[in-house]
C-alpha cells in the first residue's frame, strides 16, 4: 500500500494536463486530441510495456499542436488519455485521416493492455472494422466501470492537427455516411470534367480540353492520395505510391503550368510568360527528382528534399500574373481562371490554418482543399467552355465573311468567265494550226528517227565488217604463206625425184603435210568467219536459236578490238575473261545479241581509250583493262561487262537508255547504241540491263537472261 501511494504521488505531477474524458452523451464527440497528454520520443525505442512498467520515468505534456514537429521522422509522439464511459452505448475511438504513416493504439486498464491494433497509411490493410480512409477503433471501457487509459503512438506524421475523438456508434456511422455523400459527389464531379473534357478533345481536337482533363485527374489522384482513397480502393497491397506520394503534386503542378500556357495563349500573345512557365515547369521537374531521390536514398534515416510546395507557391503567383495579363489584354476568359486560382489559394490558406491549430476542427475546414478545389474546377471549366463559345463566335464570324468574299468572287467569275469564253475560242483556233503544225513536224521527226536508226545498224555493221575484214586478213596470210612455202617445197621434191634422191623426197613430201594441214585449218577459220558476215547480214526476221553465249561474248569482243585497231592504231586494252564452262546454249538471237555486245565492248573500249588520253604520262601508267565474264545466278544467265575507264556522271546515269542521248563529242556518237541494246535485252529477250558505275573509276553493265 505505501509504495501504490508513493508511486502515485511521484507520477502526480507529471499526469497535470490531462484531466479524464468522462463520455456521458452518445450524441456528443468528444476530442481526445485536446485532452490528451503527449510525449515526444525517438521512433521505435519507447514501448508501452516501458511506459507501463516504469511511468515515472516519462515525462507527458499537454498536448499542443505547436509541440508536433511535421516531416520529421526522427520524431515519434505517445498521446495518453483516460477515459471512462457512463453510458450503456459502445463508443469508438476515430481517427481523422491525416495521412499518418503508423498509428498503435494500446487500451489500458488496471497496467494492462486489453486491446490494441495497428493501422495508418503504409500499414497492411486488417480484415476487420475499418479501411485506410476510415480510421476507427471501439473502445472497451464500459457503462460504470475503470477508467481505461488510451496509449497512441504516432510516427510518419505530415501535420500538426492530428485530430482524433471518441464517438458512439451512432453519431460515427452518420459521419461516415456524410463523409461519404461529400466525397462520392465530389470525385463523381472530378469524373463527369474528365469525361466531358476527354470529348470535348475527341470532338474538337482542341489541346486545351485534354490538358485541362489530364489536369483534373491528377488533382483528384492528389486529394484521393491525401484521403487514403488510392490506398483503399486502387493499390492496398502496395505502398509505394503513397511512399512517393508526394511526387504527385508536383505532376500535378506540370499539368496545371501545361493547361495554363494553352488556355491563356501565352506562346502567341505574351511571350515573356511563355518562357517563365517552362522554367516553372522545370523547377517542378527537377523537385520530383529531388524528392524521389531523397526518399529513396533516406529510406533508412525517413530524410527527404521537398521543395515542391515553395515551387507551388511560386507558380501560384505566376499563373495570377499571367492571367491577370491576359485580361487586361481583353482575353475574357482569364477571369474565370483568377476566380478559381482565388479560391484555390484561399482554400489553401483555410488548411493551413487547420493544420497549424489555429482553427478548430470542421468538416468544412478539414475539406477545405476539396470545396477550393471544386470552385477552381467550376470556374477553368467556365473558361474553357466561354473560350470554345469565343472562338466558336470568331469561326462563324470568319465563314460569313467567306460567303460574302464567294459571293463576290462567283460575281467576279462570271464576268470573267464571258471574256474568257472568248480567248479560249481565240486560243482554240491557234491551238489546231499549232497541232496541224506540230503533227507535220513529228511525222518528220519519226521518219528522221528511223532513219537514224537505220544509220546506227549500218554503223554497227559496218564496224563489224572491219573486225571480220581484219579477222579474216590472218587465216588469209596463213593460207598465202604456206600456199608459197609448199610451191617451193614441190619444186625441191621434183628435183630430188629426178636426182633419184628418194629418201629426201619422202622427207619433203612429210614436210609438205603440216603445211597443207594448216592451209586447210586457216581456210575453215576464214570460211566460218564469212560464214558468220553472211548470216549477220540476214535482212530475213531473225529468231530465237540455242547459242554458245560464251563463244559468242569471246568472238564479238575479238570483232570489236579489231574494228576499232582499224581506225585508230593507239586503241590498246588488256582482256581478262571468265566464262562459266556450265553455261552450254543460251536461247536468244544471235544477230540481234551482237549488236549489244558490239556497242558494249565499243564503248568500254572508247572510254578507257579516253581516260588514257587524259591520264597521259602520269606515274604509275594508267594500263587500259577490261572484264568480261558468265556465270549463272538465281536461274538466270549473267553476263557482265566491266571497264576502268572514264566512267559516267550520276546525273546522267538515268539518261544514257533515252534515245539520241550520248555523252560523246558531236559527229563521234548518234546516241542509238544503248537505247537499241536496251530495247533488244528488254523487249526481244525478256531480260535486264543494268549498269554500274563511278566517275573517273569504272563502268560495268550486267546483262541478264532467263534460263527457259
Amino acid at each position: 500500500m505505501k509504495k501504490t501511494l508513493l508511486l502515485f504521488f511521484l507520477f502526480l505531477p507529471f499526469s497535470l494536463g490531462a484531466a479524464p474524458v468522462r463520455l456521458t452523451a452518445p450524441a456528443e464527440t468528444y476530442d481526445l486530441f485536446k485532452a490528451s497528454s503527449l510525449l515526444e520520443v525517438k521512433p521505435g525505442q519507447v514501448t508501452i510495456e516501458s511506459l507501463l512498467e516504469s511511468p515515472a520515468n516519462y515525462r507527458f505534456v499537454p498536448t499542443r499542436n505547436d509541440l508536433i514537429q511535421p516531416n520529421d521522422r526522427q520524431r515519434a509522439y505517445w498521446f495518453r488519455i483516460e477515459v471512462s464511459n457512463q453510458t450503456p452505448e459502445e463508443f469508438f475511438l476515430h481517427f481523422v485521416y491525416s495521412g499518418t504513416e503508423q498509428i498503435k493504439i494500446y487500451e489500458v486498464t488496471d497496467n494492462k493492455v486489453v486491446s490494441q491494433r495497428t493501422m495508418g497509411r503504409l500499414t497492411g490493410e486488417p480484415d476487420d472494422y475499418f479501411r485506410y480512409s476510415k480510421l476507427f477503433w471501439p473502445i472497451k471501457a464500459k457503462q460504470n466501470g475503470p477508467p481505461h487509459t488510451l496509449y497512441i503512438y504516432m510516427e510518419g506524421i505530415y501535420t500538426t492537427c492530428l485530430y482524433f475523438n471518441a464517438r458512439s456508434a451512432t453519431n460515427l456511422l452518420g459521419v461516415i455516411h456524410y463523409e461519404d455523400l461529400f466525397y462520392g459527389l465530389y470525385y463523381g464531379f472530378i469524373l463527369i470534367i474528365v469525361v466531358y473534357g476527354l470529348l470535348l478533345f475527341i470532338r474538337l481536337r482542341d489541346q486545351d480540353t485534354f490538358r485541362y482533363a489530364l489536369w483534373v485527374m491528377s488533382m483528384g489522384l492528389q486529394l484521393g492520395l491525401y484521403r487514403g482513397f488510392t490506398t483503399e480502393f486502387l493499390w492496398p497491397g502496395n505502398h509505394t505510391f503513397e511512399l512517393y506520394g508526394s511526387a504527385l503534386a508536383g505532376l500535378t503542378g506540370m499539368l496545371h503550368v501545361l493547361f495554363t500556357v494553352s488556355l491563356l495563349r501565352l506562346r502567341r500573345h505574351q511571350p515573356l510568360y511563355y518562357r517563365m512557365a517552362w522554367v516553372v515547369f522545370a523547377a517542378y521537374a527537377l523537385g520530383i527528382i529531388l524528392f524521389v531521390a531523397s526518399t529513396y536514398l533516406g529510406a533508412e534515416t525517413g530524410r527527404t528534399i521537398d521543395i515542391l510546395p515553395a515551387i507551388a507557391l511560386v507558380e501560384g503567383v505566376f499563373c495570377l500574373a499571367a492571367a491577370i495579363t491576359a485580361y487586361r489584354h481583353g482575353f475574357k476568359p482569364a477571369l474565370y481562371y483568377i476566380i478559381g486560382n482565388l479560391a484555390f489559394f484561399m482554400s489553401i490558406f483555410v488548411f493551413i490554418q487547420y493544420a497549424g491549430g489555429k482553427l478548430a476542427h470542421s468538416f468544412w475546414a478539414y475539406n477545405s482543399i476539396h470545396i477550393g478545389s471544386g470552385i477552381e474546377i467550376i470556374m477553368f471549366t467556365l473558361a474553357l467552355v466561354y473560350k470554345v463559345n469565343m472562338l466558336k463566335q470568331r469561326k462563324d464570324e470568319a465563314v460569313r465573311e467567306q460567303l460574302r468574299l464567294a459571293q463576290a468572287n462567283k460575281q467576279l467569275v462570271d464576268e470573267q468567265n464571258a471574256q474568257l469564253e472568248a480567248k479560249v475560242r481565240q486560243r482554240t483556233d491557234e491551238l489546231n494550226i499549232q497541232k496541224n503544225e506540230l503533227q507535220t513536224t513529228l511525222t518528220t521527226l519519226q521518219t528522221t528517227q528511223e532513219q537514224l536508226i537505220q544509220k546506227e545498224k549500218m554503223a554497227s555493221l559496218g564496224e563489224l565488217m572491219a573486225g571480220i575484214a581484219h579477222e579474216i586478213q590472218n587465216p588469209l596470210n596463213f593460207v598465202n604463206n604456206f600456199a608459197e612455202v609448199s610451191a617451193e617445197m614441190m619444186d625441191e621434191l621434183k628435183d630430188e625425184i629426178e636426182a633419184d634422191h628418194k629418201t629426201d623426197a619422202l622427207a619433203l613430201a612429210d614436210e609438205l603435210v603440216p603445211n597443207l594441214q594448216k592451209i586447210n585449218h586457216h581456210g575453215k577459220r576464214a570460211e566460218a568467219i564469212v560464214r558468220d558476215m553472211l548470216q549477220h547480214s540476214r535482212s530475213i526476221a531473225e529468231t530465237h536459236q540455242p547459242t554458245d553465249l560464251n563463244a559468242l561474248a569471246d568472238e564479238c569482243l575479238k570483232l570489236a578490238y579489231q574494228g576499232l585497231r582499224v581506225k585508230d592504231k593507239t586503241i590498246n586494252a588488256q582482256f581478262h575473261t571468265n566464262f562459266d564452262p556450265d553455261i552450254r546454249r543460251v536461247d536468244l538471237m544471235p544477230q540481234e545479241f551482237s549488236r549489244v555486245l558490239l556497242n558494249l565492248y565499243n564503248n568500254a573500249l572508247y572510254a578507257t581509250h579516253e581516260r588514257e588520253k587524259k591520264m597521259g604520262t602520269q606515274i604509275p601508267a594508267y594500263q587500259p583493262q577490261l572484264w568480261v565474264s558468265t556465270h549463272l545466278e538465281n536461274g538466270q544467265v549473267v553476263l557482265r561487262v566491266k571497264d576502268n575507264g572514264t566512267g559516267i556522271p550520276a546525273d546522267l546515269v538515268n539518261k544514257i537508255y533515252q534515245p539520241f542521248f550520248t555523252t560523246k563529242p558531236p559527229g563521234q556518237g548518234t546516241g542509238l547504241g544503248l537505247s537499241l541494246s536496251y530495247d533488244i535485252i528488254t523487249k526481244r529477250h525478256g531480260g535486264q540491263l543494268d549498269v554500274q558505275t563511278e566517275q573517273g573509276v569504272y563502268t560495268e553493265f550486267v546483262i541478264k537472261l532467263p534460263v527457259k
